[in-house]
């Protein structure tokens, strides 16, 4: 359909003519196949586009999808880079000391030549009367009983003490079938003394370490049997006093 606008009546100008193909919508043009690539995963078309970490740098920890724990190792699964234990290293380690035993087993040597000197003068010097024999058996069974008794205790601090220091706690295990394992963490160290010694002891460089707690429901720590205490002492108090600081220096920072 066409329409025509005349000008005024009897006045020569120009004349606009419209069209119905002007008022006709014109269609949306077509995406160009160059400009958008259809994709069936929109994840990963936003991760290129915009990379999370570009350069290829590594995703930090926590980001990355954890691979699967081998099913056989069950509970004993390890899990790398266990929380709290970064940085911690051992300092110290000791067990029961067999310094301990130096005078028990001195004392038995002298039981044993005092008997070996009896049984001498009763057997080998023809004084083998009864009274005499019975003696020197009964010497001999104490003599015996007093060694096995001595292997026992040995044996039992040998292996049912155990100690062990690092750079943030202390571990206290105690018992050879029963075993009881004790932990305090440094910064829970008030005092740290070492226990009356006896002449002996400090001839030997023995002694008995004891830890006291700042709470209560903590109990304090006794390491008994420990070369060179005084050393094991310091040690500890130093420990605990370098870890305190560096609490207190992070604390701060943040």
């Amino acid at each position: 359909m066409d329409s025509t606008n005349p000008g005024p009546l009897g006045a020569a100008g120009p004349v606009t003519t419209i069209t119905t193909t002007d008022l006709t919508p014109k269609p949306p043009a077509e995406p160009s196949n160059h400009s958008m690539t259809e994709s069936n995963d929109p994840v990963n078309d936003l991760t290129e586009a915009a990379p999370l970490y570009p350069g290829g740098l590594p995703e930090p920890r926590g980001l990355q999808t954890p691979g699967p724990l081998n099913p056989s190792q069950g509970e004993n699964a390890e899990i790398p880079g266990g929380t709290g234990v970064e940085g911690e290293v051992v300092v110290w380690e000791a067990t029961y000391s067999m310094r301990n035993f130096i005078g028990r087993i001195a004392g038995r040597l002298i039981l044993t030549l005092a008997w070996v000197a009896l049984a001498t003068y009763t057997w080998g010097m023809g004084h083998d009367s009864p009274s005499h024999s019975s003696l020197t058996w009964a010497a001999g069974a104490v003599v015996a009983l007093l060694w096995l008794l001595l292997v026992v205790r040995v044996l039992q601090a040998r292996y049912s003490h155990f100690y062990r220091l690092t750079n943030r706690r202390l571990f206290v295990s105690t018992g050879l079938v029963n075993r009881r394992r004790d932990m305090m963490e440094l910064l829970n160290i008030k005092d740290v003394f070492t226990s009356q010694q006896s002449l002996l002891d400090r001839w030997l460089g023995l002694g008995t370490v004891v830890v006291v707690p700042d709470q209560k429901d903590i109990p304090t720590f006794h390491l008994p049997g420990v070369d060179d205490p005084k050393e094991v002492m310091d040690l500890i108090w130093h420990q605990a006093r370098t870890e305190r600081d560096q609490r207190t220096v992070k604390v701060d920072s943040i």
